[in-house]
């Protein structure tokens, strides 16, 4: 009789244990199906996008198009891995699985500070968020429009807009329908949209009640009534030698941008090719030692040309 006792017992803690397995892996497997890949191209002295917004589970893959980089890691939050990456022609991806909710940095070591980025992550959170696109009115504004299809315990969403991908500043909250299992149609309007910027950007983060967050991904927004113009900024500008000159310019597709150095006779010194990304992008040119002097620079792409004048100390 207490052998036939045992016998029960051992086999509800084996049907147990089973259970729990059962369980952790088809919630593995619900987390897998529904985790998304990042691709962050490395190349041209810049990570593209420089910042992403994902969230537990997702995975970051690197892939590189030129260039000798790294993709290494500089702050991670506690309990998360770090990583160090060689990327060039030999070594073209990398791929690292978020596993802790928090803020990532990383940079390519022999191209530091300037070419950084930044990871944004948040937990998932019971608010199933769909839709989310940015679109231009009329008026030339910017409409934010996003779903939800089942809220619980939301408080509201908080709008945030960037100049440059990276550095973001909310900009508005609208409340949340806070406990829902219907459909629900969300909007606004940034009126604010200054000539000078030809692309801007715009995440949505969720935040309950709790004050428990999760962000959205980054939209891109074309300011069609914006002065056309390629390069947006040119720094430092009188620069040392050996020169290492930084720039941001605009794209309205992916390809590439040249930049030809000339000296004040006219005369040619060097070319740089720039790949581009839809959108502002960053980019780097080695100079090299130079003499004293003024220098003009010729960057062409598509039908666009300008042409920027440097001084060399």
């Amino acid at each position: 009789m207490f052998n036939s006792l045992i016998n029960v017992f051992l086999k509800k803690i084996i049907s147990m244990k089973r259970f729990i397995l059962g369980f952790a892996f088809s919630f593995l497997c619900f987390a897998a199906t529904y985790a998304t890949t990042w691709t962050v191209h490395v190349k041209n002295f810049q990570f593209s996008p420089a910042t992403v917004n994902a969230v537990v589970g997702d995975v970051i893959q690197w892939v590189w198009d030129n260039g000798s980089h790294t993709t290494t890691s500089t702050s991670v939050p506690a309990g998360a891995g770090t990583w160090n990456s060689v990327m060039n022609s030999t070594n073209k991806t990398f791929s690292y699985t978020l596993t802790v909710a928090g803020t990532y940095s990383y940079h390519c070591t022999p191209h530091a500070p300037e070419m950084a980025g930044t990871l944004t992550v948040t937990e998932v959170m019971p608010v199933e968020f769909t839709n989310f696109n940015v679109t231009t009115t009329s008026g030339n504004k910017a409409l934010i429009s996003w779903n939800t299809v089942t809220e619980q315990n939301a408080a509201y969403f908080s709008i945030k807009k960037s100049t440059d991908g990276s550095t973001f500043t909310e900009i508005a909250r609208i409340n949340a329908a806070g406990n829902s299992t219907t459909l629900k149609t969300y909007s606004f309007t940034d009126i604010d949209i200054a000539s000078l910027n030809k692309y801007l950007y715009y995440s949505i983060e969720i935040v309950d009640k709790d004050g428990r967050r999760q962000v959205s991904p980054i939209k891109l927004f074309k300011n069609n009534a914006a002065v056309i113009k390629l390069i947006a900024g040119l720094s430092p500008n009188p620069i040392s030698s050996p020169g290492h000159l930084m720039l941001q310019f605009n794209a309205d597709k992916a390809g590439s941008m040249t930049a030809k150095l000339y000296d004040a006779n006219g005369k040619f010194i060097k070319q740089a090719d720039m790949g581009a990304e839809i959108g502002l992008n960053n980019g780097h040119f080695h100079l090299g030692n130079l003499p004293a002097g003024v220098y003009t620079i010729v960057f062409t792409m598509d039908n666009l040309k300008e042409t920027k004048t440097i001084v060399v100390q």
